[in-house]
This record gives structure tokens, C-alpha cells and sequence, in this order.
């Protein structure tokens, strides 16, 4: 297992091309995709991610898939095809432009401002008084 290099930060209301981002760091993003195809491992792809001052194309390359497929009965995977597996899938960003890091950091910047976490944290602190 690799250490990480950059530390994540959870995302709100961040979207992509292929999906909601889940987490993002300096160095790629985790992202919830619907597809009936499993993204590849190594693949590159270009995704345009939606950020504050507007929409980018990042380059990225698949470093992970994790897909909610199980066992299950043939009428299952029928419905399952139709409406789109869901898969996580961790990106790996490759040769950011400075527009792109810009956007990237300013989602980072936001992070701090996720209304879903700050509760949590404030009856964490307030609890610890």
C-alpha cells in the first residue's frame, strides 16, 4: 500500500463530467460514477470538473475501481445494466494547468465551509468545553 501524499478534503455539491466527487486532494479526486461498463484501470480520460469560477477539463488516469457488483439472479443484473452500475472510481490527476489547480484549490479552500461536516464538528468542540 502506498502512503498518500496529499491530504483529502470531503466535497459538497462538487460535480464532474462522469460524476459527484466525494473527496478530493491536490493529487486526484474520488469519484461516484453510474455507468453499466466498469471504468478501466490506467485508462486516461478528461473530465470537466465544476468548480467556483467555472468548468475545466482535467486530464486524469483511472487508478482504482471499486464497483457494487455482487452475486445476484439474472433479472437482477438486468435491472441493474438498465438503470447503470455504480461505481467508485479514484482519479489520478496528470499535467494540471494552472487553470486547473486554480479551480482545485479553490474547492479546497470551500471544503472548510461544508455545511454537512461543520455540525459535527462544532458538537465535537462544544462537547469537549
Amino acid at each position: 500500500m502506498h502512503p498518500r501524499r496529499f491530504g483529502r478534503v470531503v466535497c459538497q455539491f462538487v460535480g464532474t463530467s462522469i460524476g459527484e466527487v466525494q473527496d478530493m486532494s491536490a493529487g486526484g479526486m474520488r469519484v461516484q460514477t453510474v455507468g453499466a461498463r466498469a471504468p478501466q484501470i490506467d485508462d486516461v480520460v478528461k473530465v470537466q470538473l465544476v468548480g467556483i469560477s467555472g468548468i475545466v477539463e482535467v486530464r486524469c488516469r483511472i487508478a482504482w475501481v471499486k464497483s457494487g457488483v455482487r452475486s445476484e439472479g439474472l433479472a437482477a443484473k438486468i435491472r441493474r445494466i438498465l438503470a447503470g452500475a455504480r461505481h467508485e472510481v479514484g482519479l489520478e490527476f496528470i499535467d494540471l494547468t494552472p487553470e486547473a489547480r486554480t479551480v482545485i484549490a479553490e474547492i479546497g479552500a470551500a471544503a472548510g465551509k461544508n455545511e454537512t461536516i461543520r455540525p459535527d464538528i462544532e458538537r465535537f468542540r462544544s462537547s469537549a468545553a
